[in-house]
């Protein structure tokens, strides 16, 4: 039987690749034989609507993986929702919406194992980033006992992009960031990342993304 690890993809800033994200760590998790669902709660349901999208065109394959869609409005909706996502054995994802104000999105933070953000280097993601950090730790402040980890993930990447004085100011950043919680490899900017499929992930797809995925499989079982 495998360990229940509640995963919830978020941040502060919207367009950093957050559904995509989540979508290749399933694709990722399925391809290696764990068990996973993904939970779809941002309101423009992106995950789910790829999801439909990809049945049509691998019409009669079975799914990898359950995705299913719920509101965040309603927080003891959420809560009952956390609560029955902890019985569930093995991997369950969480898409969350871009404002992390949604009053149901608390019990999802506080009952997560892992919050996994997804940032770039631009002076506003970094900023938006910095506030999502300050919300987190103002949550644990409120709830006391939330146990989540922090990953960070440096997404959308090309590193022949940048000064070496805006270099070193992304190393700055990534620093900083390392004192709440684990900077990840970064997952470099490739076309074919943006055409991630809820039914399967390709080699280069696998090659791509392989070096972040697999500390941050290392980090949630270990």
């Amino acid at each position: 039987m495998e360990k229940n690890i509640k995963v919830v993809f978020a941040n502060q800033k919207g367009g950093v690749g957050k559904s995509t994200l989540c979508i290749l760590f399933a694709d990722y998790l399925a391809w290696k034989g764990r068990s996973v669902c993904v939970i779809d709660t941002d309101l423009q349901k992106s995950v789910l609507m790829q999801r439909r999208k990809d049945a049509v065109a691998h019409s009669g394959q079975d799914e990898p993986y359950g995705v299913q869609d719920f509101d965040v409005a309603e927080p003891n909706a959420m809560r009952q929702l956390v609560d029955s996502a902890s019985e569930v054995e093995g991997f369950v994802l969480f898409d969350t919406p871009g404002n992390v104000s949604q009053d149901g999105l608390l019990p999802l933070f506080a009952g997560a194992d892992f919050i996994v953000c997804p940032f770039d280097y631009e002076d506003k993601t970094l900023d938006s980033t910095g506030i999502f950090v300050s919300v987190l730790a103002a949550i644990r402040q409120h709830v006391g006992d939330m146990q989540a980890r922090l990953l960070f993930v440096p997404n959308r990447i090309d590193p022949r992009v940048g000064t070496k004085e805006e270099q070193r100011m992304w190393n700055e950043a990534a620093a900083v960031l390392s004192k709440h919680g684990a900077v990840l490899p970064p997952i470099p900017a490739r076309a074919n990342l943006r055409r991630a499929d809820t039914f399967e992930i390709t080699p280069r797809q696998r090659g791509y993304v392989r070096d972040c995925f697999e500390i941050m499989l290392w980090e949630m079982t270990k």
